[in-house]
């Protein structure tokens, strides 16, 4: 059940977004017409201006409404929301634009207020909807909207939960209690209440459920569901691997009857169509931008060693292609492996230098954390993630797309297990969840989760906030990937 706080302050968004976009284009107006001291093109009154947006100002909130800026379920998640914010506005602002040019009478008095207010309407809609969340946290303090739970589990997954709703005042979320079967070490939630039943909740205040990777087998689970409903009290629950049937499910009808279609992934039909159109727009622009910086490390990469200054290695792509990954070359040319070098595989060039002691490491995660093979400025590129840039052309292609799984070479196939055909259903990416929740300094069998959650929870929001945070995950120079 939502909190009536929470109900009232999501409400108030649609008001919220009204003012903040009409104040952008309004000072985008005054900006253009009455500070510049250049001649206005179309000169459009302001009240006339003003009139003429706020009757086109509903379709933009429409757009937002479409693309799930109003849906409760975003209250809490600041880079989705802020991602759905720029694509809201961008759309809002191209809509204006290709009315205005179909238009008989111009709507703007300058070309440079659309692009003023798109500017602005960004920044004013970001900065007025965490006004709004910044009010909602400090009611947290009083005890408003705070959600009461009680956690099911007692593994990694229900550990981090817990651990991301321990500040209360930021989370809107206090766990009351955590029950498992399990035996359950306290020191994995310090300050909870362990129990082992539903009996032992006794008079706590418990609204909502959540299950995590518990030991409860199915009776007691059903168990849980039936008193969450007969109590009143939401019921959540994190899918498990069989998350996809519940995530990635639809239902049609045949015959008279209903049937669940369960689909690998939601990137089917128009959601491919849609990626590829963002892939080849995304990657035209990267290349754009970074041609310079591709011409310096060509440069720099030729005066340094012998050898190409690009490397082709073998990986695999959507139903198992094997396709020719380029990246800038970071090893010394001749430890470098490949059917046709000296040395076949990683771990006869690391037998070669006599380092056994990181062939056994090799094998385990495939990478190394401190490779005696590459060079001082194939470290520095590997540590900014710039020997990636060349994979903007396998984009181009169509062997990549600017996010994704990662690109995995066959011998690391088997470590997906049941799961690899639903891995290779979509195709490898420049970026992905595997970078941005630490890159090389999560152990492998993480990778593989983040690898399946992505393919089964794609979303084009997901691809545009994975993107806004390699970025910054680049910008801090983590662990190269």
């Amino acid at each position: 059940m939502r909190k009536n706080s929470e109900l009232i302050f999501n409400a108030l968004l649609p008001f919220v977004d009204f003012v903040a976009i009409v104040g952008a284009f309004g000072l985008a107006y005054l900006i253009r017409v009455k500070v510049d001291g250049r001649p206005v093109p179309n000169p459009i009154r302001a009240i006339t201006f003003l009139k003429i947006f706020l009757v086109l100002l509903p379709v933009w909130i429409f757009i937002f409404a479409i693309i799930g800026l109003y849906n409760l379920s975003n209250v809490r998640g600041r880079l989705d929301e802020w991602s759905k914010v720029f694509v809201g506005v961008s759309a809002g602002t191209a809509f204006l634009v290709m009315l205005d040019f179909f238009s008989r009478n111009p709507i703007f008095p300058s070309r440079s207020i659309p692009i003023y207010g798109y500017i602005l309407s960004i920044v004013f809609v970001v900065f007025a909807r965490s006004v709004i969340r910044l009010i909602q946290q400090f009611l947290f303090r009083f005890g408003y909207g705070i959600h009461h739970v009680l956690l099911v589990g007692s593994g990694p997954i229900a550990q981090n939960l817990y651990d991301a709703t321990r500040n209360t005042n930021r989370s809107g979320y206090k766990v009351v209690a955590v029950m498992d079967t399990m035996k359950v070490n306290a020191k994995r939630f310090v300050g909870a209440r362990i129990i082992k039943s539903l009996d032992e909740l006794g008079k706590l205040r418990v609204e909502e459920i959540l299950q995590a990777d518990s030991a409860l087998p199915q009776d007691d689970v059903l168990d849980l569901i039936n008193y969450a409903n007969n109590h009143q009290i939401t019921y959540h629950f994190v899918p498990n691997q069989f998350g996809l049937f519940a995530t990635n499910s639809r239902i049609t009808t045949i015959g008279g009857e209903q049937v669940i279609e369960i689909q690998r992934t939601p990137l089917e039909g128009w959601g491919r169509i849609i990626k590829r159109t963002f892939d080849v727009l995304g990657a035209a622009l990267a290349l754009l931008v970074f041609s310079p910086v591709i011409l310096v490390i060509a440069i720099t990469m030729r005066l340094t060693d012998d050898g190409p200054i690009l490397y082709k290695h073998q990986r695999l792509s959507r139903s198992g292609k094997p396709v020719g990954v380029y990246k800038f070359r970071s090893m010394y040319w001749k430890y470098c492996d490949g059917p046709t070098r000296p040395y076949k595989t990683a771990a006869q060039a690391l037998e070669a230098m006599g380092r056994q002691d990181l062939i056994e490491e090799f094998k385990r995660e495939q990478k190394l954390a401190n490779d005696p093979r590459v060079m001082p400025v194939g470290r520095f590129i590997r540590k900014t993630s710039l020997d990636e840039l060349p994979q903007l052309f396998n984009v181009l292609k169509g062997d990549m797309s600017m996010v994704g799984p990662r690109p995995i070479v066959e011998e690391e196939l088997p470590r997906y297990g049941k799961s690899s055909a639903v891995f290779l259903s979509l195709k490898p990416g420049l970026t992905g969840l595997w970078q941005i929740s630490g890159r090389s300094d999560i152990g492998y069998d993480e990778r593989v989760k983040l690898d399946i959650y992505y393919v089964e929870n794609w979303s084009l929001w997901l691809d545009v906030k994975i993107l806004l945070k390699t970025v910054a995950a680049v910008l801090k120079k983590g662990g190269a990937y």
